[in-house]
C-alpha cells in the first residue's frame, strides 16, 4: 500500500508548552521527528514566565525548526474575542499555523470547576484559529485513564481499558473535563477543513524543566533521595502505599511517546482523525509497581520492599 505523502514546511502551535507532556512534543519536534523538513516552525505557548535558555530543548540549527517561545499566554481570562486579539499580536504567522497541539489544562479541586474551566479554555483557543489559522488541518489532545474510571471507587469498566468502551455514565460523566474538551472539539472542527483526535495514556513519565505535580519520577526521586538521606544507603525502604497498589497493573508512557504518538496523528488525519481515541503506552504489556518499586529503590542505593502495615 503506498505510503501517503507528507507536505514539507509546517507549522506547529503547542498550547501548554511548558508541561510535562507539551515540553516533549516541542521537544520531539525540534528533534526533526518523523524527519528532517517536515516542520519548519514550532511556536510554543506557555502561560508561566520560560525562556529558551532554561527550557533544555535542542539547540537553534539550521537544520531544526525554528522555535519562537510566547509566554504569558492565559488561556483561563478574557473572551473568545480577546484571546484571538491576543493569539495575533503575539504569534507570528499565525495565519500559517497547520497542527496545533492543545496540552493546557488547569486543575481544580472542584471537578465542576474543573470542567467549567477547562471548557472555556479550550474554546478560546480553538475559536481563535477558527478565526485566524485557515491552513489548520489537524488538533491533538490528551486525555487521561480518568476516563476509563480509574478514580472511581471500584471502578466502571473491566481492564483491560478499550477505545470502544466509551464514555463514563452519568453523573460521573459530568465530572470529568476530557469530555467537555471533546464536545468543544467536535463542534468547533464542524464543516472545517481540520480534525482532531485524542491520546490517552496512564502513568507519565518524563522530564520537565521547572517542575510537574504529574511527573511520577520527580516524586519518586524526591521520596527516595530524601529517604537515602535521613535513613543512610542500604536501608529497607517499604512502598508507600496500598497492598492492591503496589500489585495493580499498569502502563506507563513516557512522554516522548507520547508527543511522537500526537505528531504521527496529526500528520496522518485520514487514520486518526474525526475525534478518534487513542490508548498510548511505552508497551503493551502491563507492569506493576512491584516491579518497579525494587529497581527504583535500588537506583538510590535503598532495598525496596512491598507496604508494611504501620500506623506510623
Amino acid at each position: 500500500m503506498a505510503r501517503s505523502k507528507i507536505p514539507l514546511g509546517a507549522h506547529a502551535l503547542v498550547f501548554g508548552a511548558s508541561g510535562l507532556a507539551g515540553w516533549g512534543v516541542v521537544d520531539q519536534l525540534l528533534e526533526n521527528y518523523p524527519a528532517e523538513g517536515i516542520f519548519s516552525k514550532v511556536t510554543a505557548l506557555v502561560n508561566r514566565p520560560f525562556s529558551v535558555a532554561e527550557s533544555y530543548w535542542p539547540s537553534p540549527s539550521p537544520s531544526r525548526p525554528k522555535l519562537e517561545l510566547v509566554s504569558n499566554v492565559n488561556l483561563a481570562e478574557g473572551t473568545v474575542e480577546e484571546f484571538t486579539a491576543l493569539l495575533k499580536e503575539k504569534v507570528e504567522d499565525v495565519a500559517n499555523v497547520t497542527h496545533a497541539f492543545y496540552f493546557a489544562y488547569k486543575q481544580d479541586e472542584d471537578a465542576d470547576v474543573e470542567v467549567k474551566t477547562n471548557r472555556e479554555m479550550i474554546q478560546r483557543a480553538i475559536g481563535a484559529l477558527n478565526s485566524l489559522s485557515p491552513n489548520l488541518t489537524f488538533v491533538a489532545f490528551p486525555g487521561g485513564t480518568k476516563g476509563y474510571g480509574i478514580h472511581i471507587p471500584g471502578g466502571v469498566f473491566t481492564a483491560p481499558f478499550k477505545e470502544s468502551m466509551g464514555r463514563l455514565p452519568e453523573p460521573a460523566g459530568n465530572k470529568l473535563f476530557h469530555y467537555a474538551l471533546e464536545d468543544v472539539l467536535d463542534e468547533q472542527s464542524k464543516e472545517k477543513n481540520w480534525t482532531w483526535c485524542e491520546i490517552r495514556p496512564d502513568a507519565i513519565v518524563g522530564f520537565v524543566p521547572n517542575g510537574s505535580a504529574f511527573n511520577l519520577t520527580a516524586h519518586w526521586a524526591s521520596y527516595l533521595s530524601l529517604y537515602a538521606l535521613v535513613e543512610g544507603k542500604g536501608a529497607k525502604v517499604p512502598f508507600p502505599g496500598t497492598e492492591s497498589a503496589y500489585t495493580s497493573l499498569f502502563n506507563e508512557a513516557s512522554a516522548d511517546i507520547i508527543a511522537r504518538f500526537s505528531i504521527w496523528a496529526a500528520l496522518h488525519p485520514e487514520k486518526t482523525g474525526r475525534g478518534q481515541l487513542f490508548n498510548i503506552a511505552d508497551e503493551a504489556r502491563p507492569s506493576r509497581m512491584s516491579e518497579r518499586w525494587p529497581a527504583l529503590a535500588k537506583y538510590f542505593g535503598l532495598e525496596g520492599i512491598g507496604p508494611v502495615d504501620d500506623p506510623n
